[in-house]
């Protein structure tokens, strides 16, 4: 199985606090990795530095590149993120947020083309907000506004989607829909994830984080056993399977 994206000994401190700790990840392709972990594992400083938010030297790797290495320009053909907090204040219509996600393709001082707004239509289609196009954001739930930006990154059409918790603000069936959309998407996602019965159902890897480090990382469903999460969230949890499926509770 070959490796999209690869952390080698990535360490981050503020002041006298570390934050990550020699982490080390393998990311394969084709799959999707839930990477979860208690609040304040580094689960969220990780991802900024897999999506160049922060800069990283000879820790980080795209393909087998450096990715301090790579243009932001180059980096955006490949790659979409989609962070965990996003301020939207320009009063976008729906479509016209979907088709930004075909920017790194658009020509200097030229529109989107033709193509672009049918693959943004296809991604709006694709997270259910079609009949949304025309409504303005300003008008939207936190959760609707969560899906067009979900539809923004599936309209890029990346070799690798990055995003933290991007379930937050969803209601129960958008959860899943997005789950399963991501499943049919059939490239690589890395993803941060609070809610642990999405990880194991959807996810093909984890990578568990604690005290800013990954613990164990490998399929979810040979990982994610309730002893090993009761050490690391601090509470029982139990595993039980129910007409087919797997899930997790504590």
């Amino acid at each position: 199985m070959s490796h999209i994206m690869q952390v080698k000994n990535l360490s981050y401190t503020i002041g006298n606090k570390k934050i990550l700790n020699c982490v080390n990840a393998d990311f394969s392709e084709g799959k999707i990795t839930a990477i979860i972990g208690a609040n304040g594992s580094g689960k969220s400083t990780l991802m900024s530095f897999l999506s160049k938010t922060r800069k990283s030297l000879h820790a980080v790797y795209f393909r087998g590149q450096d990715i301090n290495e790579i243009s932001a320009q180059d980096y955006a053909f490949q790659v979409s993120v989609l962070p965990q907090q996003q301020k939207m204040t320009a009063d976008f219509y729906v479509e016209d947020v979907v088709v930004m996600g075909r920017f790194p393709y658009k020509k200097k001082f030229r529109d989107y083309t033709d193509q672009d707004r049918q693959i943004a239509q296809k991604a709006m289609e694709s997270v259910g907000i079609s009949d949304m196009a025309r409504r303005k954001l300003s008008q939207m739930s936190g959760g609707e506004i969560q899906r067009v930006l979900i539809a923004k990154a599936l309209a890029q059409e990346p070799e690798l989607i990055l995003m933290d918790e991007p379930t937050n603000h969803l209601d129960v069936k958008y959860k899943v829909a997005l789950m399963k959309t991501l499943q049919k998407y059939g490239k690589t996602v890395i993803v941060v994830l609070h809610d642990l019965s999405l990880a194991i159902q959807y996810c093909d890897d984890v990578a568990i984080m604690a005290a800013g480090s990954v613990l164990t990382q490998g399929k979810a469903i040979e990982i994610m056993q309730p002893d090993l999460l009761e050490k690391i969230f601090g509470v029982p949890f139990v595993k039980f399977e129910h007409e087919g499926r797997i899930y997790i509770n504590y």
